[in-house]
């Protein structure tokens, strides 16, 4: 069976005969973990993803703004040392330079309901700018792709996406202080979201849709069931039913934490994927798969076992073969791989998951 990238990971997701599963980098190193690898022996003008031998990869998105439009400048507000003081996508942040840690979050683009009335004209889905100007030359080249393509991704999330736009601690005081807020501001981005991606996915199709939420933490949602139904559910029903239209069968969710209490809501919303099923806090994919045999699943290798060295990396890959077998499923580390994980033990890594692979077959 001689299959494309794009083919092989189509006929997986969907549970069709295949020869294997994908080999792909569904989360790659941090910046430091690179650096320590070249340090290691990986050239400098070598591709990490190349030397190590995967197939292709999942990073290959519609370019269009889905977003802020236009969106704010980036900008360096203060140079602090270590640290700035930054500007991205609208949000004011320190973060360090070495990008070692995550940001830390200082503003937002709506602390108010004036910054709302000026913020929601910038989510007009007729803008000119969200496409770019060579659309036409994308489209005719995205015909050929022979790797999955997709639109989506941070910050199209009905969770992710108002918290990108009002922070964390201000979306939970207005979901009960201010709900009727939060719902012009869910339907202003459905209604960005279904027009613009319909028209988009017209002019250049795709093989899945990427929802970013990031709505979970270690012991579950950060928010309960009964608020995504009242509030997220019927939102992400008038997606789905437009991709289903478009002709999208695989939508995935990006969530990091323990998200198995939303499972249940996702499935009925029509989400058919959900990863990466982060393992520290416990969760083990293998019950997930037992409780939702066709549910699609991308992750759930434990990324902190990568720096125990060869045992334990065999031990934690000998739940693969195990959810290989079951289909629809790609195996991959749970998030992004961490600078304690050594070159040498990354590549017995890939080595010994590759094999996992090819061994199973379809």
């Amino acid at each position: 069976m001689d299959l494309t990238n794009r083919e092989r990971f189509l006929r997986t997701m969907r549970g069709e005969p295949v020869d294997r599963a994908p080999f792909f980098p569904c989360f790659g190193p941090w910046p430091q973990t690179l650096e320590r690898w070249r340090r290691e022996g990986l050239p400098p003008d070598a591709n990490y993803a190349e030397a190590v031998g995967f197939d292709g990869d999942l990073r290959h998105c519609l370019p269009i703004n889905a977003y802020l439009c236009p969106m704010p400048p980036y900008e360096i507000i203060d140079d602090e040392g270590d640290t700035a003081i930054i500007v991205d996508r609208g949000v004011r942040q320190r973060v360090r330079k070495d990008g070692g840690s995550m940001p830390g979050f200082l503003g937002y683009p709506v602390e108010s309901r004036e910054d709302w009335a000026r913020v929601k004209r910038l989510l007009d889905p007729d803008h000119p700018a969200r496409f770019p100007a060579n659309w036409p030359e994308f489209c005719q080249a995205h015909q050929n792709r022979t790797d999955p393509a997709y639109a989506g991704d941070l910050p199209c999330g009905f969770f992710g996406g108002p918290r990108e736009l009002l922070g964390f601690e201000r979306l939970m005081y207005w979901l009960h202080d201010e709900p009727g807020l939060v719902e012009e501001v869910l339907d202003t981005l459905c209604d960005l979201w279904v027009t613009l991606f319909a028209r988009a996915i017209a002019d250049a199709p795709i093989d899945f849709f990427f929802v970013w939420e990031d709505m979970c933490f270690k012991t579950g949602p950060l928010i309960s069931p009964v608020t995504f139904r009242r509030l997220l559910l019927p939102r992400y029903v008038r997606l789905t039913e437009m991709l289903r239209e478009a002709g999208v069968d695989i939508i995935m969710v990006d969530s990091d934490g323990d998200p198995r209490q939303l499972l249940p809501l996702w499935l009925e919303s029509g989400v058919t994927c959900v990863f990466p099923w982060e393992t520290q806090m416990g969760l083990d994919v293998t019950e997930v798969r037992r409780q939702y045999p066709t549910l699609q699943m991308i992750g759930g290798i434990n990324k902190h076992a990568l720096a125990l060295g060869r045992e334990a990396i065999d031990d934690e890959l000998r739940k693969v073969p195990y959810m290989l077998e079951r289909g629809r499923y790609i195996p991959a580390v749970d998030h992004f791989v961490p600078p304690d994980v050594s070159w040498d033990n990354y590549r017995h890594f890939c080595e010994r998951l590759r094999g996992l692979i090819e061994e199973v077959g379809g």
